[in-house]
């Protein structure tokens, strides 16, 4: 016991990080105090299969932002308490800092984008276009169940990564919220039959709808007249 009482922060990560560490043993360093100012040691004690929830439950309530993030990234977390963490970090959300919430949408992961959007801050929201775990389909949902940030419908047509996907523009041209100069922009790139798909949606907005009309119209009259 005095040996494992004697432990620095490197050993005590070593014996944490170890795939077979028992929870008895994570239950012992838990109870050094000096060892359980470090974040990352509270963290990795998290990871432990076995733990009980209460003692998990108090651990998590004293992990700051990121080390939440890192302990519901991580593929050690057991589910539930991969869960606690994204809880958790959800509830102190509202509490950071700009520059917190920027790079929190940075490293975030699916189930944090929505959340993050929410917040109505365009700088988060344009920081999240650059997170590369994001993917088309994440963007395409969150037009489709979300209202963005004005500022973001245009820092997607200027991003470099999304601005030539066909799916995006889609969605944005689809979004009410979408303001009608950019969604004009985004139908630019569509092809015929894109077009016209558009041109028989219902859940298109009128504005939207007469500039695919004479997008159509340009293109050739006879693509017009089918839709119409």
């Amino acid at each position: 016991m005095a040996q494992r009482e004697n432990l620095d922060d490197a050993q005590a990560i070593e014996i944490l990080r170890n795939p077979h560490c028992a929870p008895d043993m994570a239950e012992i360093l838990a109870a050094n105090r000096r060892l359980m100012g470090s974040d990352r040691i509270r963290r990795l004690i998290c990871t432990v299969r076995g733990l009980p929830t209460p003692r998990v439950a108090d651990l998590v309530a004293t992990l700051p932002w990121l080390a939440l993030l890192q302990l519901a990234q991580d593929p050690k977390t057991p589910p539930m308490v991969r869960r606690m963490a994204e809880k958790r970090l959800l509830l102190k959300l509202p509490k950071l800092t700009l520059g917190e919430r920027i790079g929190l949408a940075r490293r975030a992961h699916r189930a944090l984008y929505g959340p993050l959007v929410a917040t109505g801050d365009p700088q988060v929201v344009v920081s999240l276009l650059e997170n590369p775990k994001l993917t088309e389909a994440d963007v395409v949902g969150l037009f489709n169940h979300n209202e963005p940030p004005q500022a973001v419908f245009s820092a997607i047509l200027r991003n470099p990564r999304w601005a030539p996907r066909r799916g995006i523009r889609i969605a944005m041209a689809r979004n009410r919220s979408t303001p009608l100069p950019i969604a004009l922009s985004a139908l630019a790139e569509l092809g015929p039959g894109e077009l016209q798909r558009l041109a028989k949606d219902p859940g298109v907005p009128p504005g939207v709808r007469d500039g695919v009309m004479r997008l159509l119209r340009k293109r050739g009259n006879t693509l017009a007249e089918t839709v119409l």
